[in-house]
């Protein structure tokens, strides 16, 4: 299990999409996932309000945790994924290493229903947007996830 922060050839990269998320004055540190021969980047964030995701701590009244909606697909691991190390708490890095297959198997699921639903709406695009799909960042990444028409 390995976390690590996104680099700066990342966001020169992809910074201008609206839901992919980005600091200024830190970076997001994110989970590396590995699922069906592509890498995965899962942001930890506070204050999630949606289902999309894995709550490892509400002990302060926020959800803190996984947001799979913010995920992104890293295409080059070695240019935009920084190398220095992070460190998170040890109780939340507990509970990830902890609930490791559970994160991987809600994950798979989230990717499932996403690629479900886009491929639902390229059959027919008068559907309306679910919030699924309005606002996950794997929108930016269709052609490596096999979803380009």
């Amino acid at each position: 299990m390995e976390f690590h922060r996104l680099s700066t050839a990342f966001y020169s990269q992809f910074g201008q999409y609206e839901e992919i998320l980005k600091k200024e004055e830190r970076p997001y540190y994110v989970l590396l996932l590995e699922l069906d021969g592509l890498t995965y980047a899962i942001p930890l964030r506070s204050h999630i309000t949606h289902p999309y995701c894995f709550i490892a701590d509400n002990s302060s009244g926020q959800n803190s945790g996984l947001d799979y909606s913010k995920a992104v697909v890293i295409i080059d691991s070695s240019q935009y994924i920084d190398p220095a190390p992070v460190t998170i708490r040890q109780h939340e890095y507990n509970i990830y290493k902890q609930r490791e297959h559970l994160i991987r198997k809600q994950f798979s699921s989230y990717v499932a229903m996403y690629k479900k639903e886009i491929r639902r709406r390229l059959k027919n695009p008068t559907l309306p947007v679910s919030a699924l799909c309005r606002y996950a960042s794997l929108k930016y990444f269709h052609r490596e996830l096999g979803l380009d028409k």
